[in-house]
Order: structure tokens, then sequence, then C-alpha cells
């Protein structure tokens, strides 16, 4: 369906007679969003304005059944309830990315996504007969806004709360008759963070990032070439954690480490005096998560540089597409991972790749009862990686050290079928061929220091895991077949009342790459080699515009069956969760939204998901047997909603008004259901007022964003083997302006 994110006025399609079609291609071609038999939503330009959405975490605020949270300097995604906290950044991902239909390998890779774009396509359950790999939970797609055969230009700034300063902008047009080119960008600059150092005096958490894109496009009666580069960097620094203790001080001083109570129950807080950091008998002091008195701000240092290369032709009988890329991304993290005034618990990543794919395919380019596409896929990626965990100053370091290669081969052919004007049939299979070599392990080492950077240890001291002990000696080799199957009706109709119906059912499976768990392994046991995971996805659902087309009424049922689950747990030997190989996981959900335009100017809409995710397999972490635990990310409800209204305040002025907000039920971020990794219900609310000329030349909006001030955890990292919660929160209230212009 297309929730809450898609049904506004496409500009270029808008029209007096009600909501407009959006226009989306996750069917490898150009089609109507009420006319694909799948559960998606889009997020056009104007949806990302009206929501003042600027970071990839914030398109979860309009996707029902979608959580995206930020956490140890990366995302993690999780729909309908597939997903993980990712400690770990060289795990492929269970929701794909994509960026103009180019895969990105590393959740970590995605931070600089959010500008000068097209739409943004969120597709549900496994995606693997159409698009690159991995999408056992379904698909982001990020699709850019392309060269223009007319010049224009435009640009949006913007100054808010905490000394931000954001700029976007564009220019676009001819070169020739035949070549044409789009320059594109953004950068913002956060004075200050959403943190206070109570220690230092200073503010942390600031957000400083640019980026650039640049595109030539190349066109004839039967070629169409499209060239993209893009760069960015982010030097931002990272929130600091919200870190409690969990041991009482009497038990920590008698040397016999007891939990407290307020960490049995889930209530704990940085004001519990009577919960202690055992590493340096500390606590935060306060309730405020917004507070810190760590020595070591959280610093990170990222780049990205990707090309690539679309070429279309049209060979009369078929349309052959051939995407080549080449995507790179470093960084460089350092952060005090106990938050606390001394050196108790600090640590630092380097993190570098290189990805090359080529996916080459075969489409129906003429009207036909018959459209298929028919495509091979291949990437490879080399990632190398160095990280080092210091405890006690040094008296205790953890280091990791590891090469990781990836190369991933794959057919695919998707088929659809109109056996009328009516009735269709869908078929796909997708033939998955994958091998991943890991070289490398954890060390217990000497002369590291996260003050002074990335350096390696002086000495390795002994190692604790090594991939050369690893089943197959670190090399994985894992094949699949998936495949999709199901029916599509458009009933004739002959009523006032209905406009448009579509009916569809599917049943599909999917595929996610088996994977290495490495990161600071402190024992040969925590150096997991991780099988697939599965899953067999079945979907029934409705599309429909009703009323002359004022009111869409889109909804859907679906059932996972999900095995081989990858899932965090604590070890009592490991200083971070270990992710394993066993849970079978059964999900079942509902998802519904409504979109009405009574009048022209004025739209409402409401969308929202029930979800029921748990683990199903008889699996035990830490002493506890997790079998019927809630997945992690999975609240049972979530709402969004929003109105807008455009009125005439003149011969050439227009007024805008627009108020969103989104709720999600308790939920929990940890596999375990601990009581303190549940987070309650909340609602996140957000409102804009603003002017603009008639025409949309220019716009002058005031916007409020988290208006109710409500706290929530997005990220949290139970350790009771080092007596330590980690927290990360969602931003604070800011409010702001903005100034849009465009030619």
């Amino acid at each position: 369906m297309v929730a809450i994110a898609a049904p506004v006025l496409a500009q270029d399609q808008a029209n007096e007679g009600g909501l407009a079609d959006i226009v989306v291609t996750a069917q490898k071609r150009a089609q109507s969003a009420q006319d694909v038999g799948i559960t998606m939503s889009v997020v056009t330009p104007d949806v990302l304005a009206k929501h003042n959405i600027r970071e990839v975490t914030e398109l979860a605020s309009v996707l029902p059944n979608v959580q995206i949270n930020y956490g140890v300097g990366q995302n993690s995604f999780n729909i309908r309830g597939i997903g993980v906290n990712v400690f770990a950044g060289n795990f492929d991902p269970p929701v794909a990315v994509h960026i103009d239909d180019v895969y990105l390998s590393k959740s970590i890779m995605t931070p600089l996504l959010i500008f000068d774009l097209d739409r943004v396509e969120a597709l549900k359950g496994p995606q693997g007969t159409l698009f690159g790999r991995n999408t056992t939970g379904g698909a982001l797609n990020f699709y850019s806004r392309k060269p223009t055969d007319h010049f224009t230009a435009g640009g949006t700034l913007g100054y808010d709360t905490y000394e931000t300063v954001r700029a976007e902008g564009y220019v676009s047009g001819p070169l020739t008759d035949s070549v044409s080119a789009r320059l594109s960008g953004f950068t913002t600059h956060q004075g200050e963070g959403y943190y206070r150092n109570t220690l230092t005096g200073k503010t942390e958490g600031y957000d400083r990032k640019w980026a650039l894109r640049g595109q030539l496009a190349f066109h004839d009666s039967k070629t169409d070439v499209l060239l993209s580069a893009t760069y960015g960097r982010d030097n931002s620094q990272l929130a600091p954690y919200d870190v409690p203790g969990v041991y009482t001080p009497e038990s920590l001083a008698a040397g016999a480490p007891q939990l407290c109570q307020p960490y049995l129950n889930g209530t704990l807080n940085g004001a519990d005096a009577n919960c202690r950091r055992s590493l340096d008998g500390g606590y935060p002091g306060d309730k405020n998560p917004y507070t810190t008195d760590n020595n070591i701000p959280h610093q990170m240092r990222a780049k990205q540089i990707g090309f690539t290369a679309r070429v279309e032709r049209d060979l009369g009988w078929t349309k052959l597409v051939s995407i080549s890329s080449y995507q790179k991304f470093n960084r460089f993290i350092v952060e005090d991972s106990d938050s606390s005034p001394v050196n108790s618990l600090d640590s630092y990543e380097a993190f570098n790749i290189n990805q090359y794919s080529q996916e080459i395919r075969i489409s129906q380019n003429q009207p036909s009862r018959w459209n298929y596409v028919l495509g091979a896929y291949y990437q490879h990626d080399n990632l190398a990686s160095h990280s080092g965990l210091i405890i006690l100053d040094g008296a205790q370091n953890l280091y990791t050290d590891y090469r990781q290669k990836v190369n991933a081969r794959a057919i695919f052919f998707h088929n659809e079928f109109a056996l009328t004007d009516q009735l269709s049939l869908i078929a796909g299979l997708r033939y998955s061929n994958e091998s991943l070599k890991i070289n490398g392990g954890t060390w217990l080492a000497d002369g590291m220091s996260v003050i002074r950077g990335q350096e390696k240890p002086t000495t390795l001291i002994f190692p604790l895991s090594t991939s050369s002990a690893v089943a197959n000696g670190g090399k994985r080799h894992d094949k699949n077949v998936s495949y999709k199957f199901g029916a599509e009706w458009k009933p004739e109709l002959n009523s006032d009342a209905i406009d448009k119906l579509l009916l569809y059912a599917n049943v599909s499976s999917g595929f996610r790459s088996g994977a290495f768990n490495v990161v600071f392994a402190s024992s040969q046991s925590e150096f997991t080699s991780l099988s697939p995971e599965k899953i067999t996805a079945y979907e029934a659902g409705f599309k429909s515009l009703l009323g002359g087309r004022t009111l869409q009424v889109n909804g859907a049922v679906f059932h996972y069956d999900f095995t081989n689950g990858f899932i965090n747990v604590d070890s009592p030997t490991s200083p971070v969760p270990v992710t394993i190989n066993a849970a079978a996981v059964k999900t079942d959900g509902v998802e519904l939204d409504v979109q009405w335009q009574p009048i022209q100017g004025l739209q409402f809409g409401a969308a929202g998901g029930y979800l029921h995710s748990k683990i199903d397999s008889a699996i035990t972490a830490g002493g506890r047997s997790l079998q019927g635990n809630s997945t992690v990310n999975s609240p049972k409800w979530t709402f969004t909603g929003d109105a807008s209204y455009t009125t005439d305040i003149g011969s050439d002025l227009k007024l805008n008004l627009a108020m969103n907000g989104n709720y999600r039920t308790s939920q929990y971020l940890q596999a375990s259901n601990s009581p303190v990794s549940k987070i309650g219900s909340y609602w996140v609310v957000g409102a804009q007022v603003g002017i603009a000329a008639s025409d949309d030349r220019w716009a002058l909006t005031a916007w409020v964003k988290n208006l109710t001030k409500s706290v929530y955890k997005t990220y949290l990292n139970d350790l009771p083997g080092l007596g330590i919660v980690l927290a990360s929160y969602g931003p604070p209230r800011t409010f702001g302006g903005t100034f849009t212009v465009k030619y």
C-alpha cells in the first residue's frame, strides 16, 4: 500500500479532481503506486519538506511498521520485525538500501542520502526477484532528481536551535541538444550539540557534514546514458551515551557485585545512586539523558565517494539496462563508552570499504500482456577494519583487526502475465551464489590509547579468537533459490463511489547473506559463523481510490516465517553483544492507511500498523530462554498522521499550515526482553506555518519538531558483565525556520 508518505499532490501532476498518482519504479518500470500489488510507501519531496525530514532515521516517522535507529555511528533498519540493533559494521543488513538502483552493502554507508531527492520508495517484504541483495525485510530505494532539459535552480537555507545552519541547493539544465547536467549538494553545521558536558562545561553531539552530487546525462533516439559522482564528509560528534550502573555500591565494595533493584525492575536512570558502574564505581548523577560527564568526546570522521554509470539501450525487441558502480567509504570513530570522567572504558574503530557492483537486465519496452525483467547481478566488496577497546586506562585492552571479502553473484527473472484486462499473475525466481572470506581476529593487546587515535597496539599479547580456528578457516559459500508468486485483480467497476480498486495476494521468499561475528570476540566460541537468514512471506491486500479520487484507502495483512535469524545476545565473557544464528521468528501484522482531500488545499492522512513478532525457537542466552520474546524494535502498534492546509491570502501569496505526529507503543531494544531494555510508548509531534508565492517560487517556513518534548531511547546496549547500560536518545525539541527559492 501507499502509506501516509505517498498521496500528496505530485507537483507535475496536480489536478483539481483530487489525489494525484505517484509514479514509482518498484517493478523496474514506471507505474502508478496504486497499480503495484505490493505493500509500499512513497516519500515525495513535498513530504520531506512538510515533515522536515533531514536524516535517514526520520523517514520512520512517516512509515508504519518501520523502525530506523541510529547507534554506534550507523543506522539500523527494521521492517515488520525483521532487523537487529547492529553493533558490527561488517554485516550486510536485512533491509536493502539502494541509491539510484545501486545497492549499498553495509548500513554504515547510509548517512549522507537525504538531499535533492525525487522520492524514497519503501518496499516491504522480500524483493529478491527484482533488487540487488539481502532483502528479507524489504528495501529502501532512494532516487535522486535527474538532469533536466530546461534550466532550473533552487535552494533552501535554514537556521534552528543549537546554532544549526543547513543549506541545500541545485542547478540543472541542458549543455547541448543531447547533453544535460545537474549539480546538487547540502551542508549542515551545528554549532552546539544537544548534550551538555557537566565536566567540561561544553556541549557535545553536534552534526557537521556535507555532500555533493554531480550528474551528466546523454541521450539520442536509442540510448540514454547517466553518469553520476558523489562525494561527502561527516565530521560530526556522536551523541554521548547515558550510562547508569547496575550494581549496588555495597556489593562492589565487598567484591561480590549484586544487581540493583532499579535495573532488575526496569526503572533504572542516571539519578539512581544505588546503581553503580563496576569499572569506576560512578553513576551519571541526574535523570537528564542530555547531560554527560565523559572526559572524551565521541568523534567521527567519515568520507564517502561514489561513481555510477547507467546505460539504457532500446534494442527494439527489448530494453537493455546496465548499471556499473564503485562506492568507497571510510570512517574513524572514538567514543567514551561508559561516559565517565575517567578512562575506564573507551573504544575506537577504523573502517574502510571498497565496493564494486554490476547489474545487467533486459525488460519489456512495449505495451504487452507479458512484462518481464531478466537480469544478472555481481557485487564485490573489500573491507578492512581495526578496533580497540581500552579498559581501565589500558590495564586490559582488546584489539580486533580483520579483512573481509565478499563476492555475490545472482540471476533473477520476474514476470507479470495479464491473463485478462483485469487479472494478472506474478511469478519470479532468483538464484544467489555468494562467497565470503574473513581473515583476522581479536587479541589481548598492549600499547593502545583512544586519546591518541587509531594507532595499532605495540604488542599483541595473546590471541583470543582467530578466523583460522573458525569452521572452514573463515570462509563461507552460500547458495539460495528464492521465489515470488502472486495474483492481481482489478475488477471492472460501475460505481460512482469507487474510482479504482486493486486486490492482490503474494507469497515470496528471501535470503540474507551469511556473516561472521568478529568484533571484540573475546573467546573463540564468540567468533560465530552465521548461516544465511531465510524468510517465507505471505501477504494479501487492497488499494482503492474513492469519491472522485478524493479518498484513498489501502490495506494489507501479512504473515512471515523466518529462520536462522541473526540476534544479539549477551555473553558472560564478552564486553559487547554477540550475534548468534539461531532465531526462528513468527510475524503477523496488519497495515492500513487512509488519505482524504475533502477540498482543494486541505488534506488529511493517517496510517497505522499492528505487529505481532515473536522468537519461536527454543534458544537461551545468559541462562534465560528467549522463546516467546518480542523481536527488537517491534512495537505492537505504530501510527502516523498529518494534516495540511493551503489557502490564498492575496493575489500572489498563500498560507501553508501543516501538522504531523507519529506514535509507537512500547517495545524492546534487546532480544533478551530484559526490563531495562523495554521502552515505553511515545509520541513525536511536529508543526509548520509559512507563507509562499502562489507559483511556489519562494517560501518562508517556521517549524518545530518534537513539540511535546518526548524523551525516548533509540539504542540500548545492556552489558551487565561490565556493570553498565548504554543508551542513546532521540533529539529533544528543536525549532527553526527555512527559506526556499527556485527558478
